[in-house]
């Protein structure tokens, strides 16, 4: 997994993901289910929830990966990075001038407001539900398109029988 399949404007799906080998000695380094990533370069900073894969997945390039302990749950936090003014937060933690970058150190030094973890379960199922709608409307949105272009296909292919 790379910056580039967290930046992109479809939903996530693990088992889309490129398929690479990796020497035994990095497996160690492979997500766990429950570890945020964010990336750690670029102009997007949205946090994703590893929920697990049949395969292991290798984070490539420059992400972080955080293991949320005890007493925070993962789906909140993700749902905590994500927010306007936390992203505004890590915005002011960039450094460079050219391609932006969020250093661990950085990230490290970010506050979470921590509820108790009944309400961040609350939040946490409130946002799974939210991402389940857009993944849904995102695919409605790609039906309706192969749908337009089978149509136009059919119009054009009509058109030319009769000229």
């Amino acid at each position: 997994m790379a910056i580039r399949n967290l930046v992109a404007s479809k939903p996530l799906y693990w088992q889309d993901l490129p398929r690479v080998v990796i020497h035994d000695k990095h497996l160690a380094h492979c997500l766990q289910p429950g570890d945020v990533v964010i990336p750690s370069r670029g102009d997007y900073y949205k946090a994703w929830l590893f929920e697990g894969a049949d395969e292991s997945v290798f984070p490539v390039g420059q992400l972080n990966v955080i293991s949320p302990g005890e007493g925070l749950d993962a789906r909140y936090l993700v749902w905590y990075l994500n927010q306007k003014l936390t992203q505004a937060k890590v915005g002011l933690m960039l450094t460079g001038t050219g391609i932006k970058a969020l250093t661990k150190t950085a990230l490290l030094t970010l506050e979470v407001e921590v509820p108790p973890l009944s309400k961040q379960r609350q939040i946490a199922e409130l946002d799974y539900t939210t991402q389940q709608i857009m993944a849904v409307r995102h695919r409605l949105n790609e039906l309706d398109r192969d749908e337009i272009a089978y149509l136009t296909k059919q119009i054009l292919q009509e058109g030319r029988g009769h000229a």
